[in-house]
């Protein structure tokens, strides 16, 4: 009975969420919003058989799973559905929140006849691969433990008509940017270390946090520098102790950090 009325309770919030996420759709678009977000819970899987197991239809698997499929070439779907997940997520973002974009690699090692595979770097393996990238953004509140979901895209430079790089970034922090009213602190790692984020990040006044290569040039008041020497330079100031897990072991990690005026270099000038 307890168990049953927690399976209960789940199924009604994934229908409430469905619902926010899905209003305005036509019903066959909400049905299958519901369904997705439904059978990626029950079975742990994004792919459309274990959704169409989940669903447990009284058609076969390969119908449910050629009715889901054609629901996902639903023109602008994704692009509202995207909108809809930021305004939900909105209220929670404050104005000190960490928002992570993780640019990052899905490889598909033994696929042959997928769709617009691209060379990527495997990240596991460390070596290149045929696959696709994604991008993904979380909201992180500093003084808690939840994450918020805020965006997530998978994409190819093989894909017709597909820009760059660059572009799906400018997209991906415009659109939350302008959903969560520009709250929020954006975080990304050495991928974001390059002049046209820093550029766009600068001309839209948003706050951000990002982990340059060592040999980025910076200027301060004695010339420009590489930023590893800059930091090897700068006054610690702060201290904070951290726990990270490891193989299932906690350890204690000692930060250090301190803050130093600089400029990126001006291209038309130096």
């Amino acid at each position: 009975m307890y168990f049953a009325k927690i399976a209960q309770k789940l199924r009604e919030q994934m229908v409430q969420f469905s619902g926010e996420l899905s209003t305005g759709l036509p019903k066959v678009a909400r049905r299958f919003v519901a369904e997705m977000i439904f059978g990626i819970q029950a079975r742990g899987s994004v792919r459309l058989t274990e959704v169409g197991r989940a669903l447990g239809e009284r058609v076969s698997l390969k119908k449910t799973e050629e009715r889901l499929s054609r629901q996902l070439e639903r023109q602008r779907l994704e692009r509202e559905i995207q909108h809809r997940l930021i305004r939900h997520a909105a209220p929670r973002i404050e104005d000190d929140t960490l928002l992570v974009l993780d640019l990052s690699d899905l490889t598909k090692k033994y696929a042959e006849k997928m769709e617009y595979m691209a060379r990527v770097r495997d990240g596991s393996e460390k070596e290149l691969g045929w696959g696709y990238w994604t991008l993904s953004i979380v909201g992180a509140n500093t003084k808690g433990s939840k994450i918020v979901p805020l965006y997530g895209r998978l994409f190819s430079p093989a894909v017709p008509g597909h820009r760059s790089e660059n572009e799906e970034i400018r997209e991906a922090v415009g659109m939350v940017a302008e959903g969560v009213r520009k709250r929020g602190i954006w975080v990304m790692d050495r991928g974001g270390d390059r002049d046209y984020v820093f550029n766009y990040l600068l001309d839209s006044k948003l706050r951000f946090l990002i982990r340059v290569r060592g040999d980025r040039g910076l200027r301060t008041a004695q010339g420009i520098e590489p930023a590893v020497d800059l930091a090897r330079s700068c006054p610690v100031l702060f201290f904070e102790t951290v726990v990270k897990e490891e193989a299932g072991q906690e350890r204690l990690i000692r930060l250090s950090c301190g803050m130093r005026k600089v400029r990126l270099p001006d291209p038309m000038l130096d």
